[in-house]
């Protein structure tokens, strides 16, 4: 028996007064075994979605098909679903139909893997018919039933397999490393949002590592990067992908900073086409794109100038993604953190002596340039950024009368907008 939150307890303790056999269920019995705290909680019962409701008013009803309820709690939500069986899945995803039953033994049969089939009630023995305890001693991750027949139902299970084995650091026993191998295909016919989730999952786990020697070693990689950059990687991004699965693990679990050390593995043009077999959204795509082909520049910013440029250029939040990914690839591959540092000292002097970097930062705005009759329309940008490059170079000139002057100069003479990087300008 595992010890329950009060209100997981509390919600038993009403289901089972009112006649309902219930149990918890599923990966919080399952974390719970291993001494991890679980922030959701499953409950299986023998009532159905109006009888759930009635005993617990305060429940949210989530599918009446499939008979899942949800009661939030302090701590997080408990899913109260109905015992069931469930019948063929044509479409490799969902039952067609689903049979609501009252045997919790009848509904541990469809759970994926042995060590999600578990069920314990605080009044009661826990039930585990296919050896789940066992297996998390063993520390195996096996299926309930034939490997190749539950991955069959739904292909997802090969990768929530792989997940499993890289977030609690188990192993895949052989069954379903050969299940894996035999259906690895019906991958290929998957959304990409679901392999997207169970990837990024695997890229923010306690053996992420692991998980990626697995995901390389069965040929799942091909689903995640395509089948040219998985079966035709190059001498170097071989060692940089062997780099990566050795130490990521070490580096802290950001998703989108472990995502940029994944795709940093393969040369920039084939990376570029790599991310896209995933689609991510707009705003992942564009700092993975930014890791590929913005990342080495950082090192190359060595004076106040040219960071100042980059951050005008790029913006600081793309800036402290960079960086972040940069701290990692020092981690990872061993990089001398001096360039780092350095950064970090040129960016704490700039804000030390509030030195302007953007055009917000100027002492005059655009409506200063119409009031003063120097430019309207698009001069007015051309103008704002001219001025940035002067006090880019020599912050003290941020006045708001060097910066007419200056305002005045660029939009009467050709000339003085050319020179305004000299630094001899004044």
């Amino acid at each position: 028996m595992i010890k329950l939150p009060k209100d997981v307890n509390k919600v038993i303790k009403a289901l089972e007064a009112a006649g309902f056999e219930t149990y918890a269920v599923g990966g919080c019995v399952r974390d719970s075994l291993l001494g991890l705290a679980p922030s959701d909680w499953d409950i299986a019962t023998a009532a159905k979605i109006k009888q759930i409701t009635e005993v617990l008013p305060e429940a949210k009803i989530l599918s009446e098909k499939f008979g899942v309820a949800q009661v939030s709690f302090e701590d997080g939500n408990i899913d109260i679903a109905t015992f069931r069986i469930e019948g063929t899945y044509s479409d490799h995803r969902r039952p067609d139909e689903v049979k609501f039953i009252t045997s919790i033994e009848e509904d541990l049969k469809r759970r994926d893997f042995t060590v999600n089939a578990i069920a314990d009630n605080p009044d009661k023995p826990m039930v585990d018919p296919f050896g789940g305890r066992e297996d998390i001693k063993e520390r195996l991750i096996k299926t309930v039933g034939n490997p190749a027949e539950r991955f069959e139902e739904d292909p997802l299970r090969m990768l929530r397999a792989i997940r499993l084995a890289a977030e609690l650091g188990f192993d895949l026993h052989k069954s379903v490393s050969d299940g894996i191998l035999e259906k690895k295909h019906l991958i290929e016919g998957l959304n990409k949002e679901r392999i997207r989730n169970e990837f990024e999952k695997i890229m923010i786990s306690k053996n992420t590592g692991k998980g990626l020697r697995m995901l390389a070693g069965m040929g799942i990689m091909q689903y995640i990067v395509g089948a040219e950059r998985s079966e035709k990687m190059c001498k170097r991004e071989i060692e940089n992908f062997n780099l990566v699965a050795d130490n990521i693990d070490t580096t802290m679990p950001i998703v989108d900073r472990r995502l940029g050390l994944f795709y940093t593995v393969f040369d920039e043009a084939r990376g570029l086409k790599a991310l896209k077999v995933l689609e991510f959204d707009g705003a992942m795509e564009q700092k993975l794109t930014d890791a590929l082909m913005l990342v080495s520049r950082l090192y190359f910013l060595s004076n106040k100038y040219d960071f100042k440029k980059f951050l005008v250029k790029y913006g600081m939040d793309r800036y402290d993604y960079l960086n972040g990914l940069a701290k990692a690839q020092r981690i990872v591959y061993d990089h001398d953190e001096v360039k780092i540092m350095a950064r970090a000292h040129i960016l704490e002097d700039i804000r030390k002596f509030k030195e302007p970097i953007f055009i917000e930062d100027l002492a005059i705005d655009g409506n200063d340039i119409i009031e003063d009759g120097i430019a309207e329309g698009e001069k007015i940008g051309k103008i704002l950024l001219m001025l940035i490059d002067i006090v880019h170079m020599k912050p003290n000139l941020n006045t708001r009368s060097e910066m007419l002057r200056y305002a005045r100069q660029f939009s009467k003479s050709r000339l003085a907008a050319s020179f305004r990087k000299v630094k001899w300008v004044k």
